[in-house]
């Protein structure tokens, strides 16, 4: 029982890696917060899982983003990354 606890923890965090180098990936300057969001969106999918921040407490995207200093709890929307 411990085991399979242990096997599907490394399961989920190994998707959860692989949804978080997606989003990574499409990160650069001039994406906009949409597009990272619709990439980690279908990078869930894809693996079968649900993204976590969706519909929490009414949240109405996958992923949390920021274009600024503030790390959290951003919407994602039409804004494009910038550089810096």
């Amino acid at each position: 029982d411990e085991l399979e606890g242990e096997c599907n923890l490394r399961y989920a965090t190994k998707v959860g890696r692989e949804v978080l180098d997606a989003g990574g990936k499409a990160l650069r300057v001039g994406v906009t917060t949409d597009e990272i969001d619709r990439v980690i969106h279908e990078a869930s999918m894809e693996r079968e899982c649900y993204p976590s921040p969706l519909n929490y407490y009414n949240f109405p995207k996958s992923v949390c983003t920021s274009v600024n200093e503030v790390i959290c709890h951003g919407i994602p929307d039409y804004r494009e990354v910038q550089d810096g």
